[in-house]
């Protein structure tokens, strides 16, 4: 296998995707993911602070996108561990969720 055979069976498997390219995307989803964390803390604790209630909806979403997340890791990665995290952070989604739900039901009209 000379050169250009190599490069060519490398751009087909990773789809004509730059690797540095797909570098990038990786670490910026990963800083994503602890600026929305950081940003769910920051409402929920001036929420609890000013209104003295907790806030349960920028936390669905939150833990929606981690558990998406993380299940296509495991699809991917075939990785045991990234499967129970994914579990655990939509299990998380899914309580927060009914949370919301139920105040949104008490809330009067």
């Amino acid at each position: 296998m000379d050169k250009e055979d190599i490069l060519k069976a490398s751009r087909k498997e990773n789809k004509n995707k730059d690797l540095a390219e797909l570098e990038v995307a990786n670490q910026a989803g990963s800083v994503a993911a602890r600026v929305g964390a950081t940003i769910c803390c920051i409402i929920s604790l001036l929420s609890s602070m000013i209104a003295r209630t907790m806030l349960y909806s920028p936390w669905t979403i939150y833990f929606s996108i981690m558990g998406t997340q993380w299940l296509v890791c495991f699809i991917k990665r075939k990785k045991k561990s990234d499967l129970v995290i994914g579990i655990v952070f939509l299990s998380l989604a899914v309580l927060a969720f009914i949370e919301v739900m139920k105040r949104l039901l008490e809330a009067p009209v």
